[in-house]
């Protein structure tokens, strides 16, 4: 039986996210990828009890830039989640995670961000986090819940009807893009970005995050599972 949705809400689901997590580094770690097999083995040995394995690493060697080598480890199964490491940076991207995972996400990331830091000897400079979310509306069409976002008079800079009314708003050190979803009926498109301190951990990261994606979805009386 579906949940009840209160009147003022509208019922939503997110059928696809993409987390990306980057921590940038003071300087580049060009001395410990003199000799990556150290740095490639601490990695993986902090992964391997996540699902990671050899066969889910790619080194990308052959560059013109340094600034694009990197060494990329995939988890198999399940899939969709991946940890890129190069040179001047480290990229985590995972597909579709639900706030239930957060805790074992952040056990496996904290694991392998401690090895890049202690065997590469890196110092962490800032960090970001950003997700793109496509959110599918079920009781109210996407228009008339991103109507009030506007003010009625920015709606007459163009002559005729305004078929989707979306919004791209900046702060100091975060940005939020509400839009259609081109690959959802009545769907949004909302990508959520903010940079954060180096000494920040990643459960407040992910605190903020959640707090984010709560708000907003408070804002627009969307009611669902994030």
């Amino acid at each position: 039986m579906p949940p009840k949705t209160a009147p003022d809400k509208t019922q939503a689901e997110v059928p696809y996210s993409l987390l990306e997590y980057s921590a940038v580094f003071k300087k580049p770690i060009v001395e410990a990828f003199g000799t990556p097999a150290i740095l490639i083995a601490a990695v993986l040995n902090a992964l391997e009890p996540w699902g990671f394995a050899l066969d889910g690493v790619e080194a990308k060697t052959h560059t013109e830039k340094l600034s694009e080598y990197a060494v990329i480890f995939r988890r198999s199964a399940p899939s969709g989640l991946s940890l890129t490491l190069g040179l001047g940076k480290v990229v985590v991207t995972a597909e579709n995670l639900v706030w239930a995972e957060a805790e074992h996400f952040i056990a496996q990331m904290s694991a392998a961000l401690n090895a890049i830091l202690q065997t590469g000897r890196a110092e962490v400079q800032s960090q970001h986090v950003g997700i793109g979310m496509h959110i599918q509306l079920k009781t109210k069409p996407r228009k008339d819940v991103t109507a009030r976002l506007l003010d009625p008079v920015a709606f007459t800079i163009l002559d005729g009807e305004v078929k989707f009314p979306g919004i791209i708003l900046f702060h100091d050190k975060s940005s939020i893009v509400i839009d259609a979803s081109l690959a959802h009926a009545n769907g949004l498109f909302v990508r959520i970005a903010r940079e954060h301190p180096p000494e920040a951990t990643l459960q407040q990261l992910a605190e903020a995050l959640h707090k984010d994606e709560e708000q907003l979805f408070n804002v627009l009386g969307l009611e669902g599972i994030l």
